[in-house]
């Protein structure tokens, strides 16, 4: 698609709004808690994830995914040598890192991670796959604090990765069936599904308590990152009610108490 060479900030925004708002509404009603001009930002980096994450379901073989993981690393290192992209997304990412200085590494570290999805091999082990949640979702959620947080320290970059990374174990968990019919799964090898599953949901939960175990140093102004955790959480108390079997967990609908769950911590200012 040819995008226009001097598209505005209203254009990005929208393009950008119109992704996450299609592909991750729920992490779009957590950042909607953020200030306007940090929201918009923020969508971009999910807009972001999103045109990545979709590359092994675009492709037919790993090798065209690696062009396109390529173009997206090459894009980022353009943009921060200064130089204007003309993909909106890439133009949303370069309005956050030019505004919030964000850190080239999380972005190489994200897309270097992101590779693993083409090689439609299984994780060896639960923590080959946690390092794989905290090296992308983690990435992005550490990103994302960067917007929200002037010069982040240790123990809030490590909540904000610790949410994405309980993000990221569930929603693989949430997504079994869908990879299944790619012929794809990251449950560890060395495991039965069964027990990988619980293993995964377990490891999710250590993620929750990490981040919670902090609080105390975090600021308000991260909950739009944090809030994911209840989510998340409600997630797995779903998994938990239906077996641990993702293709119920999938048949039942959300339900109204999810959303009053995250109403309720949003109100207390709480994760």
């Amino acid at each position: 698609m040819n995008w226009n060479l001097h598209m505005n900030k209203n254009q990005w925004v929208s393009v950008c709004s119109e992704l996450v708002y299609k592909y991750d509404r729920d992490r779009m009603m957590c950042i909607s808690l953020a200030p306007i001009e940090k929201r918009e930002l923020l969508l971009a980096i999910l807009a972001f994830n999103h045109e990545i994450s979709i590359i092994p379901e675009l492709v037919s073989e790993p090798l065209l995914g690696e062009i396109r993981i390529q173009w997206w690393t090459d894009s980022i290192i353009s943009i921060y040598k200064g130089e204007k992209p003309e993909h909106p997304v890439a133009l949303g990412l370069s309005a956050a890192i030019q505004t919030c200085g964000l850190s080239k590494c999380l972005f190489d570290h994200f897309l270097v991670n992101r590779s693993f999805d083409l090689k439609r091999s299984r994780p060896a082990t639960l923590d080959d796959l946690e390092i794989y949640a905290r090296g992308t979702s983690g990435a992005l959620h550490e990103l994302m604090a960067e917007v929200l947080v002037d010069k982040p320290n240790k123990k809030v970059r490590n909540a904000a990765s610790n949410a994405g990374t309980a993000w990221a174990l569930v929603g693989l968990l949430r997504a079994i069936p869908f990879h299944e019919s790619q012929g794809r799964s990251y449950l560890p090898s060395n495991m039965n599904s069964d027990a990988g599953i619980v293993a995964v949901a377990k490891a999710a939960e250590r993620c929750i308590y990490e981040a919670r175990s902090v609080r105390q140093h975090v600021p308000y102004s991260l909950l739009p990152v944090m809030l994911p955790i209840t989510l998340v959480e409600y997630n797995l108390r779903k998994l938990i009610r239906c077996g641990y079997d993702p293709e119920v967990f999938n048949l039942r609908g959300p339900g109204v108490g999810r959303l009053l769950s995250f109403y309720w911590k949003a109100l207390r200012k709480r994760y």
